[in-house]
C-alpha cells in the first residue's frame, strides 16, 4: 500500500507543477472511514538545526517549516501554487499601486492581543525598518501602509508590484505580536512565546536538542485542526541516523530524504515517499566586495571551472537537475533556451589570465558542515584544483553561516534558497541593490540587473515578465553573483500512520490539518 501511495503522491505533484486541475486527495493511505482523531506528539526529523524564530530576520529554509505552523501570513498558498485567503479574508487592487486588505476578525495571538490593522501596520513598518530585516527587499515597493479601519489596510506602492501578493504568502505576509516584539527585543530570535496566531503555540526550544510547539486551543479556525498536541522538531545531521529513527519509529517525518536513499526508502513498505518538484535553487553566492570575487573574470574562471553535470549525477544522484540560473523548471518563467554554465577548463584558465591570476588563486568557501554540503564542496573542490584555484573549506552551523552572510564575512558561501511561488522571490532580493541587511550578500550592484528587477515588478502580463526574467538570467551568468548548482526535487518521507498532509510545492510542512492514527 505504502509504495503504491508514493507513486500516486509523484503523479499527483507532477500535474501539480503542470497546473492539471486536482482533485483534493488525503496523500496517506486511508480507508474511507478514516476521521481525524486529535491527539498524540508528530515527531520531526530536521536535516539542521533553526537558526532563528524571529521571522522577519530569518533567512534559514528550516525556520520556515516552523513558522508556517506558528505564525500566518495574510494571504497563504493552495497546492496549485494558488493565492487563498489566510489572515486576509479578501483584498482588492483598485489600482496598479494599491492593495487593500479587509483583515480577518476575531484572530488573538499566542499572547492574547488582538490581531488588527494596526497590528499589520506595525510588522510591515517593522520589515521595512529594522535593521536586521532581512525581508526589506521583499516589502522593498511598499512605500506606506494606511490603517483604513480596525479590519481594513491599504498598501500604498511606490511601483507597481506584481509579485507582492505571491510574496506575502510566507515571511513578508507573517504577523508578529507586536507586544511581543516590543517587549521582548532580540529573545524573540530564540523564544517566540505568544509571538504567532497560527494552529500552533511556540512551547520551547533546546539548542542542539529539540524545538517544541503545542496546539493552540483558541485558534481562530473551527473547521479543520489543529489536531496534533505537540509537533517536536529535533535536528538530526547525519542523513543515516535520521533514516533508521524514521524506520524505527523515533520519528515520523523526514525533511528531506537524501539522494542516496531515495531508491531504498521507496522500497520500504513502511515508510510513505512523498516526492515535491520544489522551486528551490541551490547555488553559492560570490563575494563582490572584497578580493578575489570582486574581479569578474576570476568569478568566471570558477565559473567555468565546475561540472555542473558531474555535481548533479554524483552528488545529487540526478535528484534535480542543473541550474542556469535562480528560477526553476517548475516556474512558469523559466527558459529552457539558456543552458547551464557548462565545463570549459581552456575558458577558465583564459579567465584567471585576464583577472591576473594566471598561476590560478585560492580562497575559502563557507558551507554548513552537513553530509551533502560536504560532499558536494570536496567534488567542487577537486574540481576547480584541475583549473589550478585552490579551495579551503570551512565548515560552519546554520546561525554562523546567515551571520557571516549578513555581514559579508566570506569569499564564496552556500545559499540553499528553497524557493518562492512567483519568480520575484528567486530573483530580486538577491540581485537588486539594497542598502543595509538583506539576502544581496554578494553586494552586487548592477543599474542594468536592478532596472530589469524594477521593471518585473511593473509589469503584469505574464509572456512580458518571462522574457525580462530571462533576459535577466542571461545576465547573471555574466556577473554571478551566484555560482547556480541544481534546482533538486525534495522528496519527504512519513510513517504511515501520519494522515493528512498536503503537499504544496513551496515544500513547507504544514501541520495544522494532520492527524495520527
Amino acid at each position: 500500500m505504502a509504495s503504491n501511495a508514493s507513486r500516486r503522491e509523484f503523479l499527483l505533484m507532477c500535474a501539480v507543477a503542470s497546473g492539471a486541475p486536482l482533485a483534493s486527495l488525503d496523500p496517506r493511505p486511508a480507508g474511507a472511514a478514516d476521521v481525524p482523531k486529535k491527539g498524540g506528539t508528530l515527531r520531526v526529523g530536521f536535516y539542521i538545526e533553526a537558526a532563528t524564530m524571529d521571522p522577519h530576520l530569518s533567512g534559514s529554509k528550516i525556520d520556515r517549516q516552523v513558522y508556517h505552523n506558528i505564525y500566518e501570513p495574510l494571504v497563504t498558498l493552495d497546492v496549485k501554487l494558488g493565492i487563498k485567503p489566510g489572515l486576509a479574508e479578501s483584498w482588492q487592487q483598485p489600482d496598479a499601486k494599491t492593495l487593500i486588505f479587509k483583515l480577518r476578525r476575531g484572530v488573538k495571538f499566542h499572547d492574547g492581543t488582538d490581531f488588527n490593522a494596526e497590528a499589520a501596520r506595525f510588522n510591515f513598518n517593522r520589515m521595512k525598518t529594522e535593521p536586521k530585516s532581512v525581508r526589506k527587499g521583499e516589502v522593498a515597493s511598499i512605500d506606506s501602509v494606511d490603517v483604513v479601519d480596525a479590519y481594513t489596510i491599504k498598501l500604498n506602492l511606490k511601483r507597481p508590484d506584481a509579485a507582492l501578493l505571491a510574496t506575502l504568502t510566507d515571511r513578508a505576509g507573517m504577523m508578529v505580536s507586536p507586544k511581543v516584539v516590543q517587549e521582548r527585543g532580540a529573545e524573540l530570535e530564540r523564544n517566540a512565546k505568544g509571538a504567532g496566531t497560527g494552529p500552533f503555540e511556540f512551547v520551547e526550544w533546546v539548542k542542539d536538542d529539540h524545538l517544541l510547539i503545542k496546539r493552540n486551543e483558541s485558534y481562530w479556525s473551527k473547521q479543520g485542526g489543529p489536531y496534533l498536541d505537540r509537533v517536536r522538531y529535533r535536528p538530526i545531521p547525519d542523513d543515516t541516523v535520521k533514516l533508521q529513527s524514521l524506520q524505527t519509529g523515533e520519528i515520523d517525518v523526514m525533511d528531506y530524504v537524501q539522494p542516496r536513499d531515495v531508491a531504498a526508502v521507496k522500497a520500504d513498505r513502511n515508510v510513505v515517499v512523498v516526492d515535491v518538484p520544489s522551486l528551490a535553487d541551490f547555488a553559492y553566492q560570490l563575494n563582490h566586495t572584497r578580493t578575489p570575487f570582486n574581479t569578474k573574470a576570476l568569478r568566471q574562471a570558477v565559473a567555468y571551472a565546475l561540472d555542473l553535470e558531474q555535481i548533479v549525477k554524483g552528488v545529487w544522484l540526478n535528484v534535480g537537475v542543473p541550474a542556469n540560473g535562480p528560477i526553476p523548471p517548475t516556474s512558469w518563467a523559466y527558459d529552457r533556451s539558456i543552458a547551464p554554465i557548462r565545463r570549459d577548463l581552456a575558458r577558465s584558465k583564459a579567465k584567471l589570465g585576464e583577472g591576473g591570476q594566471p598561476n590560478g588563486f585560492s580562497f575559502t568557501l563557507t558551507t554548513n558542515n552537513i553530509p551533502i554540503n560536504v560532499q558536494e564542496a570536496e567534488v567542487i573542490q577537486a574540481q576547480l584544483r584541475e583549473a589550478s584555484i585552490s579551495m579551503k573549506i570551512k565548515l560552519v552551523d546554520s546561525a554562523t553561516l546567515l551571520s557571516d552572510g549578513n555581514t559579508r564575512n566570506f569569499e564564496m558561501i552556500s545559499y540553499q534558497w528553497s524557493g518562492r511561488p512567483d519568480p520575484d522571490g528567486n530573483t530580486y532580493q538577491f540581485y537588486r541593490t539594497t542598502p543595509g541587511s538583506s539576502l544581496n550578500w554578494s553586494g552586487i550592484s548592477n543599474p542594468q540587473i536592478d532596472a530589469l528587477l524594477d521593471r518585473t515588478r511593473e509589469v503584469s502580463n505574464q509572456a512580458e515578465r518571462k522574457k525580462l526574467f530571462s533576459d535577466l538570467t542571461k545576465i547573471l551568468q555574466e556577473e554571478l553573483p551566484m555560482v547556480f548548482i541544481v534546482h533538486p526535487i525534495e522528496p519527504k518521507a512519513f510513517s504511515p500512520k501520519v494522515r493528512g498532509y498536503e503537499p504544496i510545492p513551496d515544500g513547507m510542512m504544514r501541520f495544522r490539518d494532520v492527524w495520527l492514527q
